[in-house]
């Protein structure tokens, strides 16, 4: 009974947390986003890893760079292979993480001493960082990052997911027209 109360749990914890995209973005403050109208795609992206190439892999990085052309499109600025005004790049991590489940199997309201069983569990955490670079200034101006926890086999519609989160990571970009 405990052994399926637990995996019950940790299978109820994955279903909760799997779909969430957690983001956050930095900024320059000193910076004037609306005289930005040009920008292009850093020519040399880092290579696909290793860890987990059902996610990092050539053809989601295809993906990546489409759906960030059609969010800087959306925005109003134009691509530009001649002195853009900025330089965007994009990093992909994928991480090995261990999270922790406690549980009291004590079934009464009162003991002297406490019961507890600890489950544990590991998961894939994956991010997507995207960096947009003043080319005057050569200095970084934004940064925009989206993180979840990944399923063990990505989802059929990864496509569509790629452009909502991409889409959810620019949503942070400061004087978004």
């Amino acid at each position: 009974m405990k052994k399926l109360i637990t995996t019950l749990s940790i299978v109820l914890l994955f279903s909760g947390c799997a779909e969430q995209l957690y983001l956050s973005s930095d900024f320059d403050r000193t910076a004037d986003f609306s005289t930005y109208k040009t920008y292009a795609l850093a020519k040399d992206q880092e290579k696909p890893g290793n860890t987990s190439p059902m996610f990092d892999n050539e053809l989601n990085r295809k993906r990546i760079k489409e759906a960030i052309e059609k969010e800087m499109k959306s925005m109003g600025l134009a691509q530009s292979d001649w002195e853009p005004d900025l330089l965007i790049d994009f990093h992909i991590t994928i991480d090995q993480q261990t999270d922790y489940i406690v549980h009291n199997n004590y079934p009464f309201r009162y003991r002297y001493w406490p019961s507890y069983d600890v489950a544990s569990y590991t998961f894939k955490k994956g991010a997507l960082v995207i960096h947009i670079v003043d080319t005057k200034k050569e200095q970084l101006v934004w940064q925009g990052v989206g993180s979840k926890r990944l399923d063990d086999v990505p989802p059929r519609d990864l496509e569509a997911k790629i452009q909502e989160a991409v889409k959810a990571i620019f949503s942070q970009y400061p004087n978004r027209r």
